[in-house]
């Protein structure tokens, strides 16, 4: 199963793009896969005209896009060229947000005059922002369109059913051969507890430390990873865990005990070949998990202000910041955050032994 984000930038909430969307939509559920739907319009007016990539609601979604395999981007026409609001929040994207993903772009419109905007003003954009492949995507006529509104029914003409069909399946197909190109499956993925000593962690401690050492200059304990004792990470207050991939580590992170009901999140990492795939959001909530089997009632972590990729995961993990959100980040320093953790969260599920040793300690 893909996870797919879908875009539907109209701005008017009676849209026949809209519709043809959620054809698609349906299609893509039909065989089996997780669909997300992105309604540009609905997204706060302000935050998407500045471009304020801190907004929760707008940091949501990029953590969407980022853990997608695939996107779907539909868009009206209006003046030979796609939405402004489209146009809005692809710029506030990471530059390469679509890197080693799938994309399907549809467009609608009045007149077949406007067929050429999708692959002279939409695609150039996609292919700017790091797709993998662009599907050959679809215009559709307005005309071929029928909205039932009573019903929300949607009658389309044969020929634009089966256009968007095939397409759809090209988009699918190659959104097949990317996926079975990895490694290893994640459902082969394995959640390890182990010691910060182990062979598994170290290639989690050794990236972190050029990365800090190249984002923050200095030579500091943190930028060293030796702010807090190792120790911390091992029972019974804490934890250190890793995600091992066709016995390669690929994302991990610790818990540390911060106070009598309160754990704090340290160490979050994913290797760099594998970022995109919503590992760090596993990381989290194996990490939380593994709070919860310790007693804790809640999450504490601090992140950097030049990190602007973990203050995007935090938020869209539903963290709390206890800094404000429209600062200059360098005037803040230590960003932190918090989270009440669930009542009824489970038990962590890793390896029945307190640690399991990958090589030598």
């Amino acid at each position: 199963m893909a996870s797919i984000v879908t875009l539907a930038s109209s701005p008017s909430a009676a849209s026949r793009t809209d519709a043809v969307l959620g054809h698609v939509e349906r299609r893509l559920r039909a065989r089996g896969h997780d669909v997300e739907r992105v309604t540009v319009r609905d997204l706060p007016a302000e935050a998407l005209l500045r471009a304020d990539a801190s907004d929760p609601r707008i940091a949501a979604v990029v953590a969407s896009i980022a853990a997608a395999d695939g996107v779907v981007v539909t868009t009206p026409v209006y003046k030979a060229a796609y939405t402004g609001l489209l146009k809005a929040l692809l710029d506030l994207l990471p530059q390469y947000a679509l890197r080693g993903k799938a994309v399907l772009p549809v467009a609608t419109g009045g007149s077949p005059a406007h067929v050429l905007a999708v692959d002279y003003a939409l695609r150039p954009v996609l292919v700017s922002l790091g797709a993998e492949h662009v599907t050959q995507g679809w215009f559709v006529l307005a005309s071929e369109v029928t909205v039932f509104a009573e019903d929300a029914g949607v009658l389309l003409a044969e020929s634009a059913a089966r256009n968007l069909h095939l397409v759809t399946e090209s988009f699918l197909t190659h959104l097949a051969r990317h996926r079975s190109a990895l490694v290893t499956d994640t459902d082969d993925d394995v959640v390890l507890r182990v010691s910060p000593g182990d062979d598994a962690a170290a290639p989690l401690l050794e990236d972190l430390v050029v990365e800090y050492g190249t984002r923050y200059g200095l030579s500091t304990p943190n930028t060293k990873l030796t702010e807090v004792p190792v120790t911390d990470f091992e029972a019974p207050d804490g934890a250190f865990l890793v995600i091992i991939r066709a016995g390669q580590t690929i994302a991990g992170g610790a818990i540390r005990r911060y106070d009598d009901e309160t754990a704090e999140v340290k160490r979050v990492w994913t290797n760099a070949q594998f970022r995109r795939q919503g590992l760090a959001r596993r990381v989290l909530f194996e990490l939380e998990r593994a709070a919860a089997g310790l007693g804790y009632k809640r999450i504490h972590l601090t992140t950097g202000p030049r990190q602007p990729e973990a203050r995007a995961l935090y938020l869209a993990a539903g963290y709390l910041p206890a800094f404000d959100l429209h600062a200059d980040p360098e005037s803040i320093g230590p960003h932190a955050f918090d989270k009440e953790l669930p009542a009824g969260t489970r038990h962590v599920a890793v390896s029945a032994e307190p640690y399991r040793t990958w090589g030598a300690a």
